[in-house]
């Protein structure tokens, strides 16, 4: 357990709370190539020495320390996205060590076999068109070096087949990397829209298309950590509408989700950008209102109140009105969430009890 704990930890450095899902895979497959990239080189380039291939040795120990480095990173606290960094690190660390590989043969002229380490890494840390251009430059100055004047500038000696079928063998690999890379970004995307989707409609009521009470309490969450956090005032209000049982016995149900709707368009086209509605209820509505003393709430509430009285509706060529009644609490440093709403819901009760249509302020 203690073991699983430690791999987790070391491969979950620098994943920072405000990460996208893709962002944190990327942190969790630069640790990982890291890890594999320092220790494999490290060993290969003590291979080396004891080899006596000296400058082999050099380029693959100077290949683990850069690829330690860009595990090191991730560590660093100041840097608002440090795996971006990292990832660079390790993509061209990679590709420099790979042409040194294609150059020297590295032992016995295997080197190039492990170019193929490239296309995933690129495409996956780079996407699909950054990735794709430095493959295609990789391409390009490996070509260059296997084909100009018969491989004059290299130190190994391949053969032209060989030399031809790595690059085709190559292309085609990177080929179906960046296939498979265009499919996987796609279907991330497709699933990330899903996700927004099903989540909006978690948090948003189907008739009103206002917030439900799932969204609203996470709205008041973000709100009362705000308003302490910068010593702000802030006021909910409860709001009602008045005979609702009578209108949908009287007009039919969907002469009532007719007012739901009237009344919730109405609501939002009258609040500022910074305040918020809600379906709390059947026919209730919960207002928050950022930076808004209790006695400013009460004038939106009794505006509010007359704007819906003046309203007008029509059933059976019979004009009828409908009104609401709406309970006004300045939250206090005391209050919590429910303590708060509970205040408001009580001066609701205290509007219902003195007639309706009207507006009280705790």
């Amino acid at each position: 357990m203690n073991v699983n704990r430690i791999i987790l930890r070391y491969l979950s450095t620098g994943i920072r709370k405000h990460h996208s899902l893709e962002a944190k895979q990327q942190v969790l497959v630069a640790n990982l190539f890291g890890f594999i990239g320092y220790s494999l080189t490290l060993l290969l380039g003590i291979s080396a020495y004891t080899r006596a291939e000296t400058v082999l040795a050099t380029v693959l120990l100077v290949a683990s320390v850069l690829f330690f480095t860009s595990h090191l990173i991730l560590h660093v606290k100041c840097l608002a996205n440090p795996y971006k960094y990292s990832a660079i690190l390790l993509t061209s660390s990679l590709m420099i060590l790979m042409v040194y590989l294609v150059y020297s043969g590295g032992n016995n002229n295997t080197g190039p076999l492990w170019i193929y380490l490239v296309p995933p890494v690129a495409l996956f840390f780079g996407g699909l068109i950054r990735g794709s251009i430095q493959l295609a430059i990789f391409i390009l100055i490996t070509s260059f070096l296997l084909f100009y004047n018969q491989g004059e500038l290299l130190i190994a000696e391949y053969s032209y087949e060989f030399k031809s079928r790595l690059i085709y063998s190559f292309i085609t690999v990177s080929g179906l990397f960046a296939f498979y890379e265009y499919t996987r970004q796609y279907s991330f995307r497709r699933f990330k829209e899903m996700s927004d989707t099903f989540e909006k409609q978690a948090m948003q009521d189907p008739l009103t298309n206002i917030l439900n009470r799932r969204g609203m309490y996470e709205k008041l969450q973000q709100e009362f950590s705000r308003s302490k956090r910068a010593k702000s005032v802030v006021t909910v209000m409860m709001c009602d509408i008045d005979h609702f049982k009578s209108i949908n016995d009287q007009f039919g149900h969907n002469t009532g989700d007719e007012i739901i709707q009237s009344f919730a368009a109405d609501f939002v086209s009258a609040l500022r950008k910074q305040d918020v509605v809600a379906r709390w209820g059947g026919e209730e509505y919960l207002f928050l209102l950022p930076d808004t003393k209790g006695k400013d709430a009460l004038l939106l509430a009794e505006k509010l109140r007359k704007r819906i009285e003046d309203m007008k509706f029509t059933h059976e060529n019979k004009d009828f009105v409908a009104t609401v009644s709406i309970g006004v609490h300045q939250v206090t440093e005391e209050d919590s969430i429910n303590q708060a709403i509970s205040k408001a819901d009580k001066c609701l009760y205290e509007a219902k009890v003195a007639g309706r249509n009207r507006c009280i302020l705790a």
